[in-house]
Formats: C-alpha cells, structure tokens, sequence
C-alpha cells in the first residue's frame, strides 16, 4: 500500500490518494505545455525520492510543489530554447 494517483481523462487532472486509507491529499496535477497531468504526478513523485508524499502537512507538501513545479517551468524552457536564469 503506499501513494497512488488518481487519473481523471476526461477533464485531464490528477491527484495523489493514499491505498490504505483512500482519501486524496495534495496538489492537483494538470494537463501542461503538452504534459500530461498523471505524468506530471508521476514526475512529482519520482522528484520527492524516498520521501513518503503522506508524511508531510498540506502546507509543507504544497510548498514542495512549488518548488518541483519552478524547476518543472525551467526545464520546460530549456527544452524550448529559452534563456532560464
């Protein structure tokens, strides 16, 4: 058991649930620049490493959001050819 994503395809979202408990938590995911919104979770994840996305607070888990969706941006202007300081 452990955190999963929860995909919806018509509206293109997505959100982290936890198996054991079912209940969602965290961020919503869209659809981005041509990123699908499960990718991008699933990237999330993958970004928090070991660290278990249901041990943090809401406002701790969002404030890592933010900081993997700033570094999401550059990479996604890197891609495009566009200057990143």
């Amino acid at each position: 058991m452990g955190v999963k994503i929860l995909y919806d395809g018509d509206n293109e979202h997505a959100a982290l649930y936890c198996s054991t408990s079912e209940v969602a938590f965290g961020p919503i995911f869209h659809d981005d620049h041509g990123h699908d919104a499960r990718d991008r979770a699933e990237l999330f994840l993958k970004w928090l490493g070991a660290r278990d996305a249901r041990q943090f607070t809401d406002k701790a888990l969002l404030d890592l959001y933010g900081q993997w969706a700033a570094q999401e941006i550059d990479q996604w202007r890197k891609e495009d050819g566009e200057d990143v300081e």
